[in-house]
């Protein structure tokens, strides 16, 4: 939990608003997968389903920022060079 709060705390405000919002399609689309799935049609289980996904997401990204940043780095000297 540690490295997801220092992670959080660097990330600057343009980041976060990024990452809220890519958050909140994949919650939206988790909804969307998860009623197609089954039949429940109950606003409840809907919302614990979107919010759950858009938690799941952003906890998952600063967890594996640092990586996600290296990966890119590598991804673009390669492409460039």
């Amino acid at each position: 939990m540690k490295i997801i709060e220092e992670n959080e705390k660097e990330a600057s405000k343009k980041e976060k608003w990024i990452i809220l919002s890519v958050s909140l399609v994949f919650g939206v689309l988790m909804n969307k997968l998860f009623l197609r799935l089954t039949s429940i049609d109950s606003f409840v289980l809907s919302m614990l389903i979107g919010v759950g996904s858009m938690y799941v997401f952003e906890c998952g990204y600063y967890y594996f920022r640092n990586d996600i940043k290296k990966w890119l780095e590598k991804l673009e000297d390669n492409l460039g060079g």
